[in-house]
């Protein structure tokens, strides 16, 4: 049976298991925090970075372990200790599912960018395919209490578009996280947290996975309001009205 965590609080980990934590900054317009960022310790660090490249070649990105079903579709790393990081988020949303191998000791971890407008072209069957795919082998590969699951990106518009291209990327977002959710939630038995909520100001969205340490870096045009905020797929509507009043610039 199903049992409710309240994984805004962490409930869902073993005690002393850290959860993923988000650090949400301003992506400037010529990409001066991004750029100060890699300068730093995440990009210095010995091992390997994994770019989950939604705009890489689809034969090179699979041959290198990442799963995808051709151009603008998506890509989901391997598992792996990696660092790792995707750019150039605007209604795709991304996934981040950590835990600690049974077998080293170490965070392993998956990362997800995803564009819901694929599965309106193709469906939701091969995204799910492999998603759970990656669920199923941390469930398998990880000390249980151990797992923890977010999702970021999306957009949300008002009074930036028209009514109808605006509902229509509202739609979209709120599919997604509620389809992304359920997956999370039947496959390793708690709900995701949304680390953030989607972006309501025209724009691009870096994000940088710090896998040792668990931390979730997002880089955006806009942040310290309502978008900024964590919350669970049950509790959308009440994210919803806030976002739906806040001032859009």
């Amino acid at each position: 049976m199903f049992e409710y965590k309240d994984t805004l609080k962490s409930e869902h980990l073993s005690f002393g298991t850290r959860p993923i934590v988000a650090c949400l900054s301003l992506r400037g317009a010529s990409d001066l925090n991004v750029s100060e960022f890699k300068k730093g310790a995440f990009f210095q660090s010995p091992k390997e970075l994994d770019n989950v490249n939604y705009f890489g070649v689809p034969g090179i990105l699979r041959r290198g372990g990442f799963k995808n079903d051709g151009r603008l579709s998506y890509v989901i790393s391997p598992v792996n200790n990696k660092n790792k990081f995707s750019l150039y988020f605007k209604n795709c949303t991304c996934v981040v599912v950590a835990g600690i191998d049974t077998e080293t000791g170490e965070n392993i971890s998956f990362m997800s960018h995803e564009d819901p407008k694929y599965f309106e072209r193709k469906g939701w069957e091969i995204f799910t395919r492999d998603f759970c795919e990656s669920l199923y082998e941390m469930k398998r590969r990880c000390v249980p209490g151990t797992i923890d699951a977010v999702i970021a990106g999306g957009n949300f518009f008002t009074h930036v578009f028209s009514e109808e291209i605006e509902k229509m990327f509202r739609d979209e977002y709120r599919n997604v996280i509620w389809a992304l959710s359920w997956k999370i939630s039947v496959i390793l038995g708690f709900a995701p947290v949304i680390i953030t909520g989607p972006k309501t100001a025209k724009g691009e969205e870096d994000i940088f996975y710090d896998n040792e340490n668990r931390r979730l870096y997002l880089f955006r045009k806009k942040v310290g309001d309502a978008s900024s905020e964590s919350y669970i797929s049950k509790r959308y509507f009440k994210q919803e009205k806030k976002w739906m009043t806040q001032k859009t610039k």
